[in-house]
């Protein structure tokens, strides 16, 4: 059993593991353009293929191209393939392509099965004629580090990629109406939207996109950790890392992020007043929020290996 991905990414790494299955990643050709990727990437995985020649290939949707190359294969050699399904593995684009639905259609309908991250989304694959487990991702393990010297009296980290579902204008908006002694941090490649350090506000730094260690010192030496999505039924990365953490948060309000991580956390719209004024009160209910992420995790751990025993027990009955 073989686990194949065209990027490094945490959940891969940590299902993986969990369901021991070996894990490829090809993620040499993520600096190449387009072009050369879809051609070197697809040739390489034939080769990974017809090298192990696994009775399971589980692979990443996001990519969509490696996703349906998969199940071809699937068709043409009886190979199982079980795709892990991210959120633009259901909706890619956020459904605005005819071709790239009717595509994730395809690989919903045609793979063994399909693990997905929230029961929407296992309801979603389902309509589309698919099999789906839910397996949302596990807490990742965050090393303790020795706390930064940071700037703020109270400080802030807002995890950021400054992707098109981030509201991350409103954010730093959000920042010129809290306790000017609360600073927040900005993660992610601000430069992708045209931002630059000497425009923010007094009270806002841009760290830029961070090397993991840097970032998991960061992590521990913040008090509230932030992570914002306009989109419905996904469950943000922050999210997971914050509970890991031990960090209170501040997440959209969105029914799948309050349906899943629903302690420790303020919840809030879009906007910069309601992002404004729920910076305020996670700092407010502070010691409070902190000791419901304790009782989270605990919680969302033990849920955690009844899916994984799940979908352990999905992969064994389609061996034999």
């Amino acid at each position: 059993m073989v686990w194949i991905t065209w990027e490094v990414h945490r959940r891969n790494r940590e299902l993986s593991k969990a369901i021991g299955a070996k894990l490829i990643e090809l993620s040499e050709f993520d600096s190449m353009p387009k072009v050369v990727r879809y051609l070197l990437a697809p040739m390489k995985t034939l080769w990974i293929f017809f090298k192990n020649r696994p009775s399971i290939i589980i692979c990443q949707n996001p990519s969509i191209v490696l996703s349906f190359m998969m199940v071809v294969i699937k068709a043409l050699t009886g190979v199982k393939v079980v795709v892990d399904a991210h959120y633009e593995g259901i909706v890619p684009k956020n459904g605005k392509y005819k071709l790239l639905n009717l595509i994730t259609k395809f690989i919903h309908r045609y793979a063994t099965f399909v693990i997905v991250t929230t029961k929407h989304h296992k309801r979603f694959v389902e309509k589309n004629g698919g099999m789906a487990f839910v397996l949302p991702d596990k807490f990742p393990l965050i090393p303790k580090t020795g706390p930064q010297a940071l700037k703020g009296k109270n400080n802030i980290l807002y995890i950021c990629s400054f992707n098109e579902d981030e509201p991350c204008e409103e954010v730093i908006e959000a920042t010129k109406m809290i306790d000017p002694d609360i600073h927040l941090y900005i993660t992610g490649d601000y430069k992708k939207k045209g931002l630059s350090a000497e425009d923010m506000p007094p009270n806002v730094t841009l760290t830029g996109y961070l090397p993991e260690y840097e970032f998991i010192s960061l992590l521990n030496s913040v008090d509230v950790i932030m992570d914002l999505t306009t989109r419905e039924n996904c469950l943000v990365c922050g999210a997971y890392e914050s509970v890991s953490a031990g960090k209170p948060m501040i997440l959209s309000k969105k029914d799948a992020l309050m349906d899943y991580f629903n302690r420790g956390a303020i919840y809030c719209e879009n906007n910069a007043k309601e992002i404004a004024s729920a910076i305020n009160k996670a700092f407010i209910f502070k010691e409070a929020l902190a000791a419901d992420i304790k009782l989270l995790r605990t919680e969302r751990s033990r849920k955690w290996e009844q899916y994984k025993l799940e979908i352990i027990n999905a992969l064994r009955a389609i061996e034999t």
